[in-house]
């Protein structure tokens, strides 16, 4: 966990959400239902003149220092408990913090051997921010015309209360205090450990369609119960 969500809040609703104040013109992205890792999701940066901007990054983070970007298909969660301390993450938590806004994650249970997936998403509706990573990548064979990749990460913590449920994993999700510690360049390392560490939003789910299983199926059909 987390390694599957869903992405479809209107850009309305992004902007009131996040209090975004930018939002750059390849992260108007389309409704996602079915987000995975490797893939282009938006992401929410606090830019020193600008304010919050809503951006693209690719799911899986990629350390400025990896040799090869495949590396990121194994970097799109971040463990709390070490993510100060890992060498992949411990830049980005120090300096490249993000929002990764979502309308709910997929999570599965084992049971007689069938997986059987679940849409979680909070009591009232309201968009989540999973507490996220960013790093910016340039390939350094290719020089200093190479592009830059900005990738992400999603910073998870053990499941709590009724989640534990579901999964023994959860994503960070960070109510708008906290979102604002996170964000906030000041904010010292107890200042962010207390942000994970505060309570998550009132969250429900509910039995959804293998459906979801498959990375190539997108539509709101993917979050109806079951």
């Amino acid at each position: 966990m987390c390694g599957r969500y869903a992405n479809f809040l209107t850009e309305q609703e992004l902007i009131d959400a996040f209090e975004i104040a930018v939002i750059a013109d390849d992260a108007r992205l389309a409704p996602r239902y079915n987000i995975g890792p490797m893939q282009e999701t938006a992401i929410v940066v606090a830019r020193k003149e600008e304010g919050r901007s809503l951006e693209l990054a690719r799911w899986g983070l990629v350390p400025s220092w990896a040799k090869d970007p495949a590396i990121g298909s194994r970097m799109f969660n971040a463990r709390s408990e070490t993510v100060a301390e890992k060498p992949s993450f411990r830049s980005a938590f120090a300096k490249r913090r993000c929002l990764v806004p979502a309308s709910g994650y997929y999570e599965w249970t084992t049971r007689d051997g069938v997986k059987t997936p679940h849409f979680i998403h909070t009591q009232d509706g309201s968009p989540l921010a999973f507490a996220g990573l960013f790093e910016f990548w340039k390939d350094k064979a290719l020089g200093d015309e190479a592009p830059w990749l900005a990738t992400c990460s999603i910073v998870t913590t053990a499941s709590r209360g009724d989640m534990q449920e579901i999964h023994d994993r959860q994503p960070v999700m960070l109510t708008q205090a906290e979102a604002d510690a996170w964000l906030d360049p000041a904010s010292s390392p107890d200042d962010l450990f207390a942000a994970i560490a505060a309570p998550a939003p009132d969250l429900t789910w509910h039995e959804v369609g293998r459906e979801v299983g498959n990375i190539r199926n997108q539509g709101e059909e993917l979050i109806a119960p079951v």
